[in-house]
């Protein structure tokens, strides 16, 4: 039986811009995968990604993440109008060094679920605002750790 562990949440919450799927790595030991599900433009310059992380074939994050066109670099745009990699992996691949305002984190115990709001930051630019849902019923560790 899998066992969730708020260890696990916290190194989850904690982990770096882009480095959340090493940490399901390391925790899971499985392959990880993200899988851009859409990407739409909501307005001329505004576009909304939902994202999805399985682990073992399950999701443990499903996110949204909102960006503008007209603040990011052309290299950036490119790749995630690509649709195959997070922004995360997108980021560090660019050694772009960025930071992490969280703007809520809310627990609901009765659905068994996190929600984290946060931005990602790049010289006091807001480039991604995300929401993500973790889910805690899929996050436990076949090892009680």
């Amino acid at each position: 039986m899998k066992v969730f562990s708020e260890d696990l949440l916290n190194k989850i919450l904690d982990a770096p811009v882009g480095k959340v799927i090493s940490v399901l790595r390391d925790i899971h030991d499985c392959d990880i995968k993200l899988e851009v599900i859409e990407q739409n433009t909501v307005l001329p310059n505004q576009f909304v990604r939902k994202v999805s992380i399985t682990a073992h074939g399950f999701p443990v994050i499903k996110a949204n993440v909102k960006f503008d066109s007209t603040v990011l670099p052309e290299v950036i745009m490119a790749e995630l109008l690509k649709k195959k990699q997070g922004v995360g992996d997108i980021l560090n691949a660019n050694n772009i060094n960025t930071t992490r305002n969280i703007i809520s984190l809310n627990r609901n115990h009765d659905k068994n679920k996190v929600t984290r709001e946060y931005e990602i930051i790049h010289n006091g630019i807001i480039w991604f605002t995300i929401i993500e849902e973790i889910r805690l019923d899929n996050l436990g560790s076949d090892n009680n750790s």
